[in-house]
């Protein structure tokens, strides 16, 4: 549909809301250059501005502010008195400039250091995410991680200029009103009575505006869900009408609540907002039809008076507009907070000792070996724990320059034993020993440098990590070995478009980095499941005997029985257990 095609209602004129929609499109967008911009308020800038200086330069904008009223009073009575003053325009001038600089300086500097406190957040945290074992990021929901790494900053981020803005009208309101007590006490008591009433009637729906304003996340958390869902799933909801019909339902009923919520915080907003407003005329109507009454000596001050009460309109509704924002602010910074508060408890548990200074290398090892490894699938928040799925007995070795291969049904545990092997998760019971030296439950990194992978679930970054100029050379070589080349850009350091490869040369991309990085240890988790059988012969007959030669250990999860003779050791995986496989030999002079 295109944007002059308007959707219609049953009676045919199209809706209020679509058409105000529409009309954000239609509206020119303004551009000229701002004859007030000054190189000079350009060129000056403060680094690490305190909380204390921010806050001083806050009170300064005020100051100047309403100093900008008091010369524009002084000026007025001088021109209801025909006299005029060079100096009052001067200062007046003088007093605007520096407001001007001083809110410019203060939410251009407020919102500077809140986005680096936030970029520093953000990167302290998605450190400590990467520092997490398997099992705790499985523990922790995608909608969780997805909010504490991404989706909280936006609006907190939106919300920064005006909130500081806010601040900057607080200021700049109290300053108003003591000038208004230095015009007239009895006219700061009158508009001092409707703030109050104004601040009580804010108070009492500003706990529902909160907790309208917690559900219309909850609500849109939910809708982006089910938006991801339907992309995810086009597929099957273009093959099923009636898959499709129930997924649009529960898409609707999920855009009904946000649209609910959302329509209650508006709602509540702005009877904040129009409260706001009418306590600013309000404060004007008292100054104007009772001030005369009760104090008739001040009746000639009446016009200064009110002036200085208008100027109180703009600062309110500052501080009001920032009221939402800071609300949506507040619910942000809280959820980044608690999803840091997880991640530390998490990596509290985690029993990962010693130092990579310290750490032996294991580069040349022997043998790895697994004796009564258990491990199990189950989450801290689990109602079922103790029927949870397990691998146990696990007692089994790998050698050095090995082919070994795992088999076994599907849901079996094989991806799991191999997850373990290589330090993704950590053992609940049992060792893992290098040559006789025991690996911690959480293992260091030492130990999971030894092994490159592809399981079955791998992912490919959009650039090829940590390989140096060598190892994309050896990535370059693979890519041309596996027949793929061809579908990369020249420099391969730049990236690539994996969206644009097909699954199986996904997986071809996925082993050539695998390989580029020139491990020890090469796990393969059902690598050859999606190729065509030339490309499957291939890989068997002449591209694992190749690695071995090269001195690789390989671990091969498959179900390929025409090529089980490729392997130097074959185990089979049933119900969590790993056996020995009929007619196979174990690693070394072991028995599982």
């Amino acid at each position: 549909m295109s944007l002059e095609q308007e959707p219609t209602g049953q009676d045919g004129s199209s809706s209020v809301g679509d058409t105000l929609l529409r009309s954000l499109t239609r509206l020119p967008q303004p551009r000229f250059k701002n004859p007030f911009k000054s190189r000079f308020f350009n060129a000056v800038h403060f680094d690490n501005p305190s909380v204390k200086g921010l806050l001083g330069v806050a009170v300064l904008s005020a100051a100047f502010g309403t100093a900008v009223v008091y010369f524009l009073n002084a000026e007025s009575k001088l021109v209801g008195e025909e006299q005029y003053s060079v100096f009052a325009a001067v200062a007046f001038l003088v007093m605007l400039i520096c407001y001007r600089f001083c809110q410019r300086f203060l939410i251009a500097q407020s919102s500077k250091s809140i986005e680096a406190a936030m970029h520093e957040w953000r990167q302290r945290i998605v450190g400590k995410v990467t520092k997490l074992s398997l099992r705790n990021i499985e523990d922790f929901s995608e909608d969780a991680i997805t909010d504490g790494l991404i989706k909280n900053y936006g609006p907190l981020s939106q919300s920064i200029i005006t909130i500081t803005a806010g601040v900057e009208c607080l200021s700049l309101l109290v300053f108003m009103y003591f000038y208004v007590v230095f015009l007239s006490p009895l006219a700061a008591l009158l508009t001092g009575v409707v703030a109050v009433v104004t601040v009580l009637g804010y108070l009492s729906v500003s706990a529902r505006l909160g907790d309208t304003m917690r559900e219309a996340a909850i609500s849109n958390a939910n809708l982006d869900r089910s938006m991801e869902a339907g992309i995810r799933g086009a597929k099957e909801l273009r093959l099923n009408t009636s898959k499709r019909t129930e997924f649009l339902q529960d898409a609707k009923v999920a855009s009904s609540h946000l649209y609910e919520n959302r329509s209650a915080s508006a709602s509540l907003f702005a009877e904040v907002l129009a409260s706001g407003t009418t306590a600013s005329y309000l404060m004007a109507g008292a100054v104007i039809f009772i001030l005369p009454i009760l104090n008739p000596l001040e009746k000639d001050e009446v016009s200064r008076i009110v002036m200085a009460v208008l100027f109180l309109i703009g600062p309110i509704g500052g501080v009001i507009g920032s009221i939402q924002q800071f609300n949506i602010a507040r619910f942000s910074v809280l959820g980044i907070i608690k999803f840091e508060e997880e991640v530390d408890a998490c990596l509290a548990k985690n029993e990962e000792t010693g130092s990579a200074a310290t750490a032996p290398d294991l580069a040349g090892f022997k043998q790895i070996r697994l004796e009564k490894v258990k491990y199990s699938h189950r989450s801290s928040q689990a109602a079922d724990a103790e029927n949870a799925f397990s691998v146990h007995d696990l007692d089994f070795s790998i050698e050095h320059g090995s082919i070994t291969f795992i088999t076994g049904g599907n849901g079996s545990g094989k991806t799991t034993i191999l997850r373990l092997l290589a330090g993704l998760y950590p053992r609940e019971q049992g060792d893992i020993r290098v040559d006789g030296v025991p690996i911690s439950r959480f293992p260091m990194q030492n130990y999971r440098d030894l092994f490159a992978s592809v399981f079955a679930d791998f992912h490919l970054f959009a650039k090829p990590y940590a390989l140096g100029s060598e190892g994309l050379v050896r990535l370059d070589n693979w890519l041309a070995r596996l027949q793929v080349r061809d579908k990369f850009p020249a420099d391969l350091s730049t990236g690539y478009d994996t969206n644009a490869l097909s699954t199986g040369q996904k997986k071809r991309l996925a082993l050539a980095l695998a390989l580029a990085e020139d491990r020890p240890v090469l796990i393969l988790d059902e690598w050859a499941a999606d190729q065509d059988p030339q490309t499957r012969m291939f890989f068997y007959r002449t591209l694992l005997p190749e690695f071995k030669a090269s001195g690789k250990t390989l671990v091969v999860v498959t179900h390929d029985d025409r090529y089980f003779d490729c392997a130097d050791h074959h185990y089979h995986v049933e119900e969590g257990r790993i056996t020995l496989a009929s007619g196979s030999q174990a690693g070394g002079d072991s028995k599982p």
